[in-house]
């Protein structure tokens, strides 16, 4: 679906105009981005591993951490010349490899630090790399450029066959507006449930965080 048809069908579906607009084509594209992202974060809806902005990082000698592109909000796989990595946590290095923040050497193991206010999510390697050199990623990401109301023709950076269901979504926020004439608290009740049928609960971070901590130790350090 076009942004003009996603336009087209909230005007029609929530009647918005038989009376005077209570949304502007602004706010529904704005919920049609909100609608996006959601999906891709509970569905995975997007993984990439082909766009040089997402997925390749240039490393630096004696620099650890790197930022990711603002999209991405999980790693799949990162590989340094071909040989994937392994994913450990701060925690786990700190039980199993203690001062293994000042190791240098061939990178074997990646940590994955989630956003965190205006800082993006960004990979630390372990070890600190000595030579420059280029990691490349697979990647799960939301949508890399929002869209707009004057972008009739754009589409949802996702397949086709989801374009339907993110309607549940942008109906749960239009009636959550705060207007004495929009706002509906029950009827977005019911548009976010079923919304969560289509595209599942959304992921809590914690307990990603928690996941990846349980993960079984990294016992052969001596690379």
């Amino acid at each position: 679906m076009k942004v003009a048809e996603f336009i087209a069908a909230f005007r029609a579906d929530l009647r918005d105009g038989v009376e005077g607009e209570l949304w502007s084509d602004a706010d529904i594209v704005r919920y049609l981005n909100d609608a996006v992202q959601e999906a891709c974060e509970r569905s995975k809806l997007i993984e990439d591993r082909l766009t040089p902005a997402v997925c390749t990082v240039t490393l630096v000698p004696d620099v650890s951490t790197y930022q990711l592109h603002p999209s991405v909000f999980e790693i799949k796989r990162a590989t340094l010349r071909g040989r994937p990595l392994d994913e450990t946590s701060v925690e786990e290095m700190d039980d199993e490899c203690p001062g293994w923040e000042s190791w240098k050497g061939s990178s074997r193991l990646f940590i994955f630090e989630q956003a965190s206010g205006v800082r993006p999510a960004s990979i630390r390697l372990v070890r600190i790399p000595t030579q420059a050199d280029t990691l490349a990623l697979t990647v799960y990401r939301g949508a890399l450029k929002p869209l707009s109301a004057d972008m009739d023709q754009g589409r949802p950076e996702i397949p086709e066959r989801f374009h339907e269901r993110l309607k549940d979504w942008v109906y749960r926020c239009a009636y959550l507006k705060q207007d004495a004439d929009g706002f509906d608290k029950s009827k977005a009740i019911e548009f976010e449930a079923s919304f969560e049928r289509s595209f599942g609960a959304r992921p809590d971070a914690n307990v990603q965080r928690k996941q990846r901590d349980r993960r079984p130790p990294i016992v052969t350090v001596n690379w």
